[in-house]
């Protein structure tokens, strides 16, 4: 091996692939990645998808370590013309021809097309190679080319003597025979079973031994046929791409075939498998399982028990029993494979099953079993809602009614719209604002966008015309969809030279003018095809931006890619106890969409459980009450507000009033069972698998009021810039903690105790903002104080910036509200109060109060008007004006020292919290005022 020698790798983009691509690189093999597409561009895309979770391997895609060449193995002269394949056959060195159609049982002539044909196209290749410069044919086939064979298979037998097990057997003898008659120089490698990374578990398709797995975890697994003395022949991913890359390059190799199998000793038998699984699972995910019952059928017999069971049972929903009976040869009864030449060139095989068997199944159990496509969130969800196995169901929620739409019939609208937007000129990387009501149009916008390519740009529909036409302008959103009849209402307020497209659900408004498009005619813009439609990105391509308040009073769009998306929607729904994951999944779906916890974690990580899905979009956020009992969500998060509510109600009963008054005796044990259960079903918490509360600080008070009558919530810990960063687990909530760091997610804490993250999820930066400030060496900063417990939970201490987080999570600026009530007349200073509570209210002061009363609360309700919902001003006291500096009120440049004055001043904010109006006892008190409209 020549340092910059060129290596033509096959399947670049494929599991084995990925793996092989990965031992290259670190040889400092120069890579050239043929990858099945028609562009160049198309396979980048593939190719930066395949390989979004190793950064080394874009690292060198970037650095021309790797080049990359679009093809396709099955054609002549690999798709290519005929000057870029000569180019290609100049300077390649080695080829490893990986490619492969995996189908077990597939039709013979399509498997053949991949795995004959595309063997021997590019076997053509390599006879084009320079021969005084090419070095290796490096094929892979399969360790089952054995076919039916028994007693001992040599790594030189090649025979169709005793037929094969599956038409892919046969497509892999035919092409290593193809390979053995070339003579150009090969080597052959045949691996067993290939299954995950060996120290991650990490695996692309779960397949082969996993399909049983997964039977057996979801207890429909309850008989084996076969004999528990029979070994599972399965090999590591990572043993497998090691082994082929240095057998490869070694000359001693050449012309030989190698089983990349494991010795026998080093197999588990069925009953080993089961026993190590059955105990890992108890002790890691308290998940028990049955002991199966083994029937020792003879492997002849097991085939057609597989069969017949699948015939019987193909209805049942997600059951794949029929499956296992192309497993059989994968079962070793009376064959061993040898490894002569394997041990003599590479050493003896040194993994032990048990070391690496639980990082499979912990790896297997975190994904659901579900295939890890290299899918963006949106074609995840296009590919759920066509599923049978694991339907999806949709519901509006409209005035305690419930419109129910099946997914297919979303999934058809979504393509409809993508249409729409490329009608309209929508290109990818184009932004597009939308601002609306939860609602199944808003998922298939937000859906149908993200497959368009486009940069989405979601809006709370509470912010007022103002502040939504800055953040469209700053954007440069090329359209605005409106889905609120308020925002319809106020639309010629809108100084917006774009298209205005209605998704509100009443078609014929006479809100919708003649400058906005009605969500009908939208949808008939464009052709009628329905073919399935990929997104035309990668997973570092930016997905949307989500606005927020910076301290400075300027809205910043916060960004997030394709990556960040998929892998919170991923990890959110691998947080459930298992025995819940696979069970039928309610949610429901009530914050603002644009909200990024509702928008990201909340909209896309049902499409990654492995169960049926039937998911409610309700309109009115105030209707919450009513809808929940009627659903039962499986999964509820909720802001600190619910929860306080929630525990208000308990205190007005007169059983709650008793339960909270008497000490602990039997009588108060029989009430906290029946409050329980009279408060979860009530509140239609019943069926959660887990209570979440985040997105605003809430009282540790609450949380063990709550874990006193048997309920735990579960605090997580996020910000706008990292939607989800730590979260208390299910069977490990330490309440006065938000949690520990999520997978892959680091924490590191500033030497002014300022919290510092990275992980996945984290932003890339601010759109069209100085980022530079966001960040100190690629750590995030958080803006909040903090530290690591004794067991690496977080801690929050406090907040370094000066906004507030109200009780329901939205995040207020108090510096712009303040500055408004300033410029009031006759008002010298203010401040605004709202942090974890339900509302703001202000503290003013002034040095004469001339005014009349009344003519200030008219000026604070025309504020109030051109106000957010959550930023509005409820209630208000005007104090003789006595801060100073002396006072420890002030700043020596005379600001005002937020802390202090509530310290101050607490009896008079709770007064304004909890005294009516004509509460005006306090001779510092000039007036007290309330809005005249309720919100």
């Amino acid at each position: 091996m020549i340092q910059g020698d060129y290596v033509l790798l096959s399947g670049a983009n494929g599991f084995l692939g990925t793996q092989i691509a990965l031992k290259l690189i670190s040889c400092d093999l120069k890579i050239i990645a043929l990858v099945r597409s028609r562009t160049n561009q198309d396979a980048e895309t593939r190719l930066k998808r395949a390989w979004w979770e190793f950064p080394e391997l874009l690292e060198a895609l970037k650095n021309n370590q790797v080049e990359l060449i679009s093809g396709n193995v099955e054609k002549n002269h690999l798709g290519m013309d005929e000057t870029v394949y000569q180019d290609l056959a100049l300077k390649t060195n080695y080829i490893i021809h990986a490619a492969a159609d995996l189908r077990l049982n597939a039709p013979l002539d399509e498997l053949r097309k991949v795995n004959v044909q595309g063997t021997i196209n590019m076997l053509e290749m390599a006879k084009n190679c320079k021969k005084d410069a090419f070095k290796r044919f490096s094929h892979v086939s399969t360790a089952y080319v054995a076919g039916k064979c028994e007693g001992e298979v040599l790594e030189d037998d090649l025979s169709d003597r005793c037929g094969f097990s599956s038409n892919y057997e046969q497509s892999k003898y035919e092409a290593e025979k193809e390979v053995i008659k070339s003579g150009i120089p090969y080597s052959i490698f045949r691996p067993g079973m290939i299954v995950g990374d060996s120290r991650t578990g990490a695996i692309k398709n779960f397949n082969t031994i996993y399909v049983p797995l997964r039977l057996y975890f979801n207890g429909k697994l309850k008989l084996i046929p076969v004999s528990p003395l029979n070994k599972i022949n399965m090999v590591p991913v990572d043993y497998v791409s090691k082994t082929i890359v240095d057998l490869s390059l070694k000359k001693k190799a050449e012309k030989l075939t190698f089983h990349l199998t494991a010795p026998d000793e080093s197999l588990p038998s069925i009953r080993e498998l089961v026993d190590f699984t059955r105990q890992w699972a108890n002790e890691k995910w308290n998940i028990h399982l049955p002991a199966p019952l083994f029937l020792g059928l003879p492997m002849g017999a097991v085939k057609k028990f597989f069969d017949i069971a699948g015939y019987f049972l193909k209805n049942q929903k997600g059951f794949q029993i029929s499956v296992l009976s192309h497993l059989t040869p994968y079962i070793k009864e009376n064959r061993r494979f040898s490894r002569r030449n394997t041990d003599l060139l590479s050493g003896p095989y040194s993994l032990s099953w048990k070391d690496f068997m639980g990082p499979l199944l912990n790896y297997a159990i975190y994904a659901g079993f579900f295939h890890r496509s290299d899918r963006t969130v949106h074609e995840q969800i296009m590919h759920r809602l066509k599923s049978k196995t694991f339907p999806v169901t949709l519901y509006d929620v409209v005035n305690g009614e419930f419109e129910c739409k099946n997914g297919i019939n979303i999934r058809n609208k979504i393509i409809k719209a993508v249409q729409a937007l490329k009608y309209l000129g929508i290109t990818p990387g184009d932004r597009v604002a939308l601002v609306g009501y939860n609602s199944t149009r808003y998922l298939i916008l937000d859906v149908a966008l993200g497959l368009s390519g486009v940069i989405t740009v979601p809006i709370y529909y509470t912010s007022p015309p103002i502040e939504i036409e800055e953040m469209v302008k700053d954007s440069g959103s090329r359209i605005l969809f409106i889905g609120t009849p308020d925002l319809l209402k106020e639309s010629s307020k809108l100084d917006l030279n774009i298209p205005l497209i209605s998704f509100t659900r009443d078609s014929n408004s006479e809100l919708i003018k003649e400058d906005i498009i009605p969500w009908e005619k939208f949808m008939e813009m464009g052709n009628h095809d329905k073919k399935d439609i990929n997104a035309p990105v990668d997973f570092e391509s930016a997905a949307t931006i989500r606005y927020t308040s910076g301290t400075t009073g300027t809205p910043r769009g916060v960004q997030f890619n394709h990556g960040n998306l998929r892998w919170m929607g991923e990890f959110i729904a691998s947080m459930p106890p298992w025995e819940d994951r696979i069970k039928e999944v309610s949610y429901l779906s009530f914050l603002p969409m644009n909200h990024v916890v509702e928008g990201i974690l909340g909209t896309y990580s049902p499409y990654y459980a492995p169960a049926p899905l039937k998911l409610y979009f309700m309109e009115e956020f105030h209707d919450l009450s009513q809808a929940l009992p009627r659903i039962n969500p499986t999964i509820f998060f909720s802001v600190p507000r619910f929860y306080e509510k929630l525990w208000t109600k308990l205190e007005e009963n007169w059983l709650g009033r008793l339960y909270l008054r008497i000490d602990e005796s039997l009588l108060k044990s029989i009430l906290r069972r029946i409050l329980r259960r009279s408060l979860l079903k009530k509140s239609g918490l019943k069926n959660c698998a887990q209570l979440i509360v985040g997105s605003a600080p809430v009282s540790e008070k609450l949380l063990y009021d709550y874990r006193k009558l048997g309920i735990e919530i579960h605090n997580a810990y996020g910000l706008t810039e990292a939607p989800l960063i730590t979260i208390n687990r299910w069977g490990d909530n330490n309440l006065e903690t938000v949690g520990k760091p999520l997978p892959f997610t680091k924490i590191k804490i500033a030497k002014d105790g300022e919290i510092m993250v990275k992980g996945p999820q984290t932003t890339s930066g601010y759109f069209n903002n100085d980022s530079k400030f966001l960040f100190q060496e690629d750590w995030l900063l958080t803006g909040d104080y903090g530290y690591l417990n004794s067991d690496e939970s977080l801690v929050i201490t406090g907040r370094k910036k000066e906004v507030l987080i109200n009780a329901y999570g939205k995040t207020i600026n108090p510096l712009k509200i303040e500055t408004r009530l300033k410029s009031l007349s006759g008002i010298d200073e203010a401040l605004l109060i709202g942090d974890s509570r339900a509302y703001c209210v202000a503290l003013l002061w002034s040095d004469e109060f001339l005014k009349p009363p009344a003519q200030l609360d008219d000026e604070i309700n025309e504020l109030n008007s051109n106000l957010a919902n959550p930023e509005k001003v409820k209630k208000w006291v005007v104090l003789k004006n006595d801060l100073s500096i002396e006072a420890g009120d002030l700043t020596a440049n005379l600001k005002l020292k937020r802390n202090n004055i509530m310290q101050r001043f607490e009896k008079t904010i709770e007064n304004l919290y909890h005294a009516e109006e004509s509460d005006n006892k306090s001779q510092d008190i000039l007036h007290m005022g309330i809005a005249n409209k309720e919100f």
